[in-house]
């Protein structure tokens, strides 16, 4: 997410509020994300809150899938970012 927001921010974007985690995940559509990585990140983002907010728990499964998932997202949202400098 971090990614995500300086890279709307070096995009003269900005999000706050209600709605803010939905626009970043939506952004990677904007950005050239294929639809099922954004649909994921979307995932995440819901289920982050569920770990952060009520101790929900995942197993060995989903979170290599979530490790992949980054793996892959991680450098790209990264060389954008730096490619803003």
């Amino acid at each position: 997410m971090e990614l995500i927001r300086a890279k709307m921010f070096a995009d003269g974007f900005s999000t706050t509020g209600k709605g803010a985690h939905e626009a970043e995940v939506s952004y990677l559509a904007k950005i050239g994300f294929k639809t099922n990585d954004v649909e994921f990140a979307n995932e995440l983002r819901y289920f982050r809150n569920g770990i952060m907010y009520y101790g929900k728990k995942f197993d060995k499964i989903y979170a290599t899938k979530v490790m992949k998932f980054l793996k892959i997202i991680y450098p790209l949202l990264k060389k954008m970012c730096d490619q803003n400098k």
